[in-house]
């Protein structure tokens, strides 16, 4: 079976679960998650052609996060859900079966049963499908399997929203979301541009990915990156359409002015326009990377530098846990660039110095480890940070080698999970989303089997589904072009 990620255990056998256009379904009473069932049936639809319609009912009859399908009235018994795993999907001639440990469980059940089905005859009237007999046992291998990404003007709702629906049939468990400067704010304009989304546009794609498992980790950049454009294009979404906004940086423009208290409450309002907007979720990335121009205002250059920004920081994780959240940062201002080789990422220079800090820090703040070149399945950063008494997420970005390294590397250490990083690239590496994903869930035995191609065209093949493009050529695939300009 063509599943992703691969399934911990799968048992195949021989027949097949026939169905037609109509089929009724069955889920715990207990289920709460109204606007799963709701796109549970929305991707049946698409998953059988735009021909099947699934009707789910609750049931009292069942127990707690069950899902069955039947053919025939029998007496129906689900296979036992052994510790510590997911769940469990048993489909039989006559049935189908599946039993999570918790809701997402369930969420994650049917994402592994949506890719199972085949179609059979595609005749009007004569519809057929079926789904291969098979008992599937399944456990991910990380807890945190999340991934960070980005919306930039060049990103289409379109193509957001195959991002975050193939991400959530990976069964990625968390899914970071930056904005760069394409979020209308309530409380400053220039936060956006022109052409930014409103939050009413987001909100469905927030409620698909919630739908599917997934928490959403809003994201807004505390310290560097405060342009929120790349640096190579001397983009800055506030000061290049109302330069008086000035003091609420550093000279440059590509840090936020810790000292400027106005800096401070904008920060403290956008945090409440995300949280929000995301809902729930245990966790809030600040950024904190590449902070060039920290303290180089002539108020920041003749204060304490490592003390304001010890105080800045554990005063955001404090007033984030008002709010039952933990802050994420990344780690590489936390690295002394002279103790590191070349390989590794770390930006704590000579004159800055900012890695003296990280004993002051709240150790409840979570540390993203981006390290890009890593090729081996060995991360002392994050190992440093660890030791330091900080949980940690390895991150990687890109490169395949990169990505199933730094996830061997946090299998081995025990650390919290893994974070992919997409950037700028995901148009043209989408497959990473499914590879990235496998190697936070798979075995490292089920991991082997996946061939590059083979999955290359299986994403193509998933994001059809997931929304059909319907002939509108812009919308196809995962680029607008054929051939770049």
């Amino acid at each position: 079976m063509n599943i992703f990620p691969v399934p911990y255990k799968t048992e195949e056998s021989t027949g097949k679960f026939n169905f037609g256009s109509a089929v009724d379904a069955l889920i715990s009473d207990s289920f709460k998650n109204e606007e799963a069932i709701e796109l549970l049936g929305e991707l049946w639809t698409n998953f059988t052609l735009g021909v099947g319609k699934l009707n789910i009912v609750k049931s009292g009859q069942l127990n707690e996060n069950q899902f069955l399908i039947v053919n025939k009235d029998s007496a129906v018994d689900f296979p036992p859900l052994e510790d510590g795993f997911d769940y469990n999907l048993q489909i039989t001639d006559d049935r189908i079966m599946i039993e999570g440990a918790d809701d997402k469980g369930l969420i994650h059940g049917f994402s592994t049963l949506l890719q199972a089905i085949k179609p059979v005859n595609l005749e009007e009237g004569k519809e057929k499908f079926a789904i291969d007999c098979v008992s599937i046992s399944d456990k991910p291998a990380l807890g945190f399997r999340g991934i960070h990404v980005c919306v930039f003007p060049e990103t289409t709702l379109n193509f957001l929203k195959k991002v975050i629906l193939v991400s959530g049939l990976m069964k990625y468990s968390h899914i970071v979301l930056e904005f760069w400067g394409m979020l209308k704010y309530d409380v400053m304009p220039e936060l956006s541009w022109e052409n930014a989304y409103t939050k009413d546009q987001i909100r469905p794609l927030i409620k698909d990915a919630n739908a599917l498992g997934m928490e959403v980790i809003p994201m807004f950049n505390h310290l560097g990156h405060a342009t929120q454009s790349r640096v190579m294009y001397g983009k800055h979404v506030v000061l290049d359409q109302n330069p008086k906004k000035a003091l609420l940086f550093e000279p440059d423009g590509w840090t936020w002015c810790l000292s400027n208290p106005e800096s401070l409450a904008l920060l403290r309002e956008i945090r409440k326009e995300l949280m929000e907007l995301c809902g729930p979720s245990e966790y809030f990335h600040l950024g904190c990377d590449e902070a060039y121009s920290f303290a180089t205002c002539d108020i920041c250059k003749n204060t304490d530098k490592h003390s304001l920004l010890v105080n800045y920081l554990n005063g955001l994780s404090e007033e984030l846990k008002q709010d039952n959240r933990r802050a994420i940062i990344w780690g590489d201002m936390l690295l002394d660039r002279a103790a590191w080789g070349p390989e590794i990422v770390a930006y704590s220079r000579p004159d800055q110095r900012t890695h003296e800090i990280i004993d002051r820090l709240d150790k409840s703040i979570m540390i993203a480890d981006w390290q890009y070149n890593t090729q081996e399945p060995k991360l002392p950063t994050s190992e440093h940070f660890m030791e330091k008494g900080f949980d940690v997420v390895a991150c990687p970005w890109y490169d395949w080698k990169n990505v199933l390294s730094l996830s061997q590397a946090t299998k081995a250490l025990n650390a919290s999970g893994l974070l992919v990083t997409t950037w700028h690239t995901l148009n043209d590496h989408i497959v990473l989303i499914p590879y990235a994903a496998s190697t936070a869930w798979c075995t490292e035995e089920n991991l082997n089997k996946i061939e590059s191609q083979q999955l290359r065209t299986t994403v193509a093949s998933l994001q059809r589904k997931l929304v059909p493009v319907n002939g509108v050529y812009e919308n196809a695939g995962w680029n607008r072009n054929e051939i770049k300009n």
